[in-house]
């Protein structure tokens, strides 16, 4: 009993020394961005004389930062919203079947879990395809990319719920689709939720796939807007500062928003009964 106490000390200890290494850096990136030139480039902690709101202001006027959120938006919409609807189909098959076939396919998503994208056979995959410098198919590979985690996360969930739900919505009079968009979904909220933050996160802030495959300048997404703005403003880092707290802000308003659900993910399944 002690050691576990100890131990559990050990881990507060440990936890509380590695939490300012996440904290104080963007603390000194929100702290900046309402600096002067010459505050922002000591870098440190301490408050600026006086909060330069026009900071926030020059980096909207001249840094494309609208047009970046479109793109993003676009992109991390659509491509979230095919991983949640084909990652919970595919995991409502691979929990609900249980063969051979059934489970090589499930091997192979898991598979793609630890298989690193090629970024060169990629971009010639979709020249040949004519998706090169196109929203289909950098959503398509963002889809590619969240799809195995997202079905391993399905799978599990739904292994947990009682097949005789299915068999009731199919008394009822319900189709596939019913079953599946009014039945099935609601109850798997919590792991719905958590794929839909995941999966939002990791597109929101990719910055290398858009790079390669759509480097058009009317299609640039918030990471390479901020990119394009260090290179330009590399010693105002007051305008760096301020252009990615604009890149921050909507995947923590997200989180903010939906951590509860996160949590009834986190617990589902903890207590029987």
């Amino acid at each position: 009993m002690k050691a576990k106490k100890r131990s559990g000390r050990v881990a507060f200890v440990l936890c509380l020394a590695v939490m300012p290494v996440f904290f104080i850096p963007i603390l000194m990136m929100l702290l900046g961005s309402f600096k002067t030139q010459g505050e922002a480039l000591r870098m440190d902690l301490s408050l600026p004389e006086k909060f330069m709101l026009d900071n926030y202001r020059h980096v909207i006027e001249t840094g494309n930062i609208l047009r970046g959120y479109k793109n993003s938006l676009i992109i991390t919409v659509a491509a979230v919203a095919l991983v949640i609807v084909l990652g919970s189909m595919a995991g409502i098959v691979i929990s609900r079947r249980n063969d051979k076939k059934v489970n090589a396919v499930y091997y192979y998503f898991i598979f793609g879990l630890t298989a690193t994208m090629q970024l060169v056979t990629t971009y010639f995959l979709l020249l040949k395809l004519h998706m090169l410098e196109s929203y289909l198919g950098v959503i398509m590979v963002f889809t590619a990319i969240n799809l195995p985690f997202a079905v391993m996360t399905f799978a599990s969930f739904v292994t947990g719920i009682p097949r005789e739900i299915d068999e009731a919505a199919i008394i009822d009079g319900c189709s596939t689709l019913q079953m599946f968009f009014k039945v099935l979904i609601p109850i798997m909220k919590p792991a719905v939720i958590t794929n839909l933050i995941i999966a939002a996160i990791s597109v929101w802030n990719n910055f290398q796939v858009p790079l390669y495959l759509m480097s058009s300048s009317s299609r640039t997404t918030i990471p390479m807007m901020v990119y394009n703005f260090y290179g330009l403003y590399a010693r105002d880092w007051q305008y760096v500062f301020a252009a990615i707290v604009f890149t921050v802000l909507p995947i923590v308003v997200l989180y903010l928003c939906l951590q509860k659900y996160i949590v009834e993910g986190m617990t589902a399944g903890a207590v029987k009964g």
